[in-house]
Order: C-alpha cells, then structure tokens, then sequence
C-alpha cells in the first residue's frame, strides 16, 4: 500500500507538472506608449484618491497598473511626477468647464454654474479626490504652487462671471478664497456620501448668493 500510494502521488505530481508545463502564460497585452502612460496614470489617480500620496509607492502604482516598476519610472520618474501628472489632468478638466456669466439673470447663473462645477467634479472624481483633498495637504513646494495656482484660477474666473455684483479687491478675493474651502467640504462630503447632490447644489446655491448680495458688500463697506 505505501509503494502504491508513493507511486499515487509520483504520479499526480508529474501530471500537474505536465499540466503546468503545457499551459501557456497569458500574454501582456501591448499598448503604445500614450497608452501605456495614461494605464500607469489613471492606476495612479485611483490609488491617491484612496490616501495621500506620500502613503503609495511606485510598487503600488504598477501592481494596480498590472505593469513592470520599471515602467512607472521610465513615463513618470517616480510618485511626486505622478501627482504632477494628475493635478495637470485636473486642472486641463476644470478649464474646459463653461460657466455663464454676467449676461445671465444671477438666479439661473448661480444654478447653472454649482450644478455645472459638479458635473465636472462627478465626472473627475478619483482627480478632484486626490488633488483638492489629499493633494492639498502636501509639503512640497512644487506641488503647493501648482494647487494654489488653481485655486487662483478658479477666484478669477468666479470674479469674471460675476462682475456685475462684484469688483476684483483685495477683500472680495479674501472672501471668495474663503467660500471656496467651504465649497470644498461640501463637495467632499457629497462624493464620500455623507449628503445628497441635490442638497448639496441648494447648500452652494444659497450660501455663494448670501456671500455675493450681503457678505460681500458689507466686507467692502467695512474696509472702506
């Protein structure tokens, strides 16, 4: 019985070894290099909308990827790059949003212009995640710039479709600088489903209206 159950087993093994030897590997599928980077990119934006980007490696990036390591670092050059890479996609994303402006009635314009912002947001999730919410806690200086250049942006632009209650000061700037952070928490709170949009969209609605026709106008008076 010993020699048969040793013979048993020899036997086994040597079939799944035959089995093993026979089955071919799954080839990589074979991308172009433009491709090929945005797999590594798009991998990377999903894993820094999960955690700060300080907490993913380049062996993260490529095992959700399902390439090399090696290839993150031949596109990209390492994590901070990534990042980069991703508030530059993000910031192309909120350039193409249209926003009505002053030759809209300030009732539909406020409506269209929150409901618009989150289309955008909703539609770039995992970037606006990873750039706005882990992105803004960063240290490098780099990547600070970049943000705060964005932030910048998006203070002119609000001053621009609103110039027919609103004037580019010093004080209005603090002031829109200041609703933004509070439009951030709201949009956060909404896409990790704490809230619904359509509260949402009513809560920034309403609040931007107060901060234009009240809070605005008496900061100015204030100052003078």
């Amino acid at each position: 019985m010993l020699i048969g159950a040793h013979y048993n087993s020899y036997w086994n093994d040597c079939q799944l070894h035959f089995v093993a030897m026979s089955t071919p590997a799954t080839p990589r599928r074979r991308l172009a290099p433009e491709a090929r980077r945005q797999q590594i990119l798009d991998a990377a934006r999903t894993l820094f909308a999960e955690r700060p980007f300080t907490n993913v490696s380049t062996a993260d990036v490529a095992e959700a990827a399902g390439v090399a390591r090696s290839l993150v670092h031949h596109y990209f050059g390492g994590i901070r790059e990534l990042l980069l890479a991703v508030i530059a996609d993000g910031a192309a994303a909120l350039a193409e949003m249209r926003s009505a402006g002053p030759e809209t009635p300030l009732e539909e314009r406020l409506a269209r212009n929150v409901a618009s912002g989150l289309d955008v947001v909703a539609a770039n999730r995992e970037t606006w995640l990873a750039v706005v919410v882990y992105g803004g806690n960063v240290d490098d200086p780099d990547i600070r710039a970049l943000l705060n250049a964005g932030f910048e942006q998006n203070v002119a632009r609000t001053l621009a479709i609103n110039s027919d209650v609103i004037s580019d000061t010093p004080t209005t700037r603090r002031a829109l600088r200041a609703f933004n952070a509070f439009a951030t928490e709201a949009t956060r709170a909404w896409l990790m489903g704490e809230c619904e949009r359509e509260d949402t969209e009513k809560l920034l609605v309403t609040a931007f209206r107060h901060m234009l026709l009240e809070t605005i106008p008496e900061l100015e008076r204030r100052a003078g």
